[in-house]
């Protein structure tokens, strides 16, 4: 697509009160226009999505829109949908308009929510979603890579998590960046399930930055990838120009 999305990554933050008055139908269509023109992770993974005006479930916040995110069981669903509507969520600030990832949140239909995958708030914010970059809480930066000074993987580093975890951790070689899944200790570990769809967000992070940058991008899942301590293999980067 035509818009660059990289500037949001730096200024753009998770928004928890909105507006009571719903977008317009226009807006509402705009919504779905972008959508079809964001970039794929997996093109052949199929996935959908449906608004909602309610919704269910913990830490659930007030918004006049939900947009439930929803595949068919199938694997690499998750990290295709953090990938994806982060692209969204990015848009939405571009657009001036507040959004939050809903991890707990569930559908309130229940006769359609057998392959949700995650609930996307949004709306008219009642205060400018954006901040400065000294306000984004994250962890080190070389906690999370070898190669610190790598504009894209700068970029990684702000990308949001569910209970800001950051389970991610990018290997840079001489002709790739190997991406780890950083396992997640008890009690967090047992009870969160999401951190394959942050890996796709943080992937998406990675994308838009290669893309700014005039840099190609490509990434291929696998679980052969060299050991290392306290994380799982997720897949493979590469990028030129």
């Amino acid at each position: 697509m035509s818009m660059d999305l990289y500037d949001e990554i730096e200024r753009r933050k998770s928004c928890r009160k909105f507006s009571d008055e719903p977008l317009s139908e226009e807006q509402l269509q705009e919504v779905e226009v972008a959508l079809q023109g964001f970039d794929l992770l997996y093109p052949e993974v199929t996935l959908k999505h449906r608004l909602a005006t309610e919704v269910k479930g913990m830490f659930v916040v007030r918004a006049p829109h939900y947009l439930i995110v929803s595949g068919q069981g199938k694997p690499h669903e998750l990290e295709s949908a953090g990938f994806l509507f982060e692209q969204l969520i990015l848009w939405f600030s571009a657009q001036g308009l507040g959004c939050v990832w809903q991890g707990g949140a569930k559908s309130a239909d229940k006769d359609v929510s057998g392959n949700d995958l995650i609930i996307i708030a949004f709306g008219a914010p009642k205060k400018p979603p954006y901040r400065q970059l000294i306000e984004f809480d994250r962890k080190a930066i070389d906690d999370i890579t070898n190669a610190p000074n790598d504009p894209c993987i700068q970029a990684v580093h702000l990308a949001p998590s569910g209970m800001n975890l950051q389970p991610w951790y990018l290997e840079q070689t001489r002709n790739e960046v190997l991406l780890y899944k950083q396992k997640i200790s008890a009690p967090q570990g047992l009870l969160y399930k999401l951190a394959d769809l942050d890996l796709g967000i943080a992937l998406c992070h990675y994308m838009l930055a290669c893309k700014h940058l005039g840099k190609s991008f490509s990434f291929e899942g696998s679980t052969d990838l060299p050991a290392k301590k306290g994380c799982q293999p997720f897949g493979v980067i590469t990028s030129e120009g």
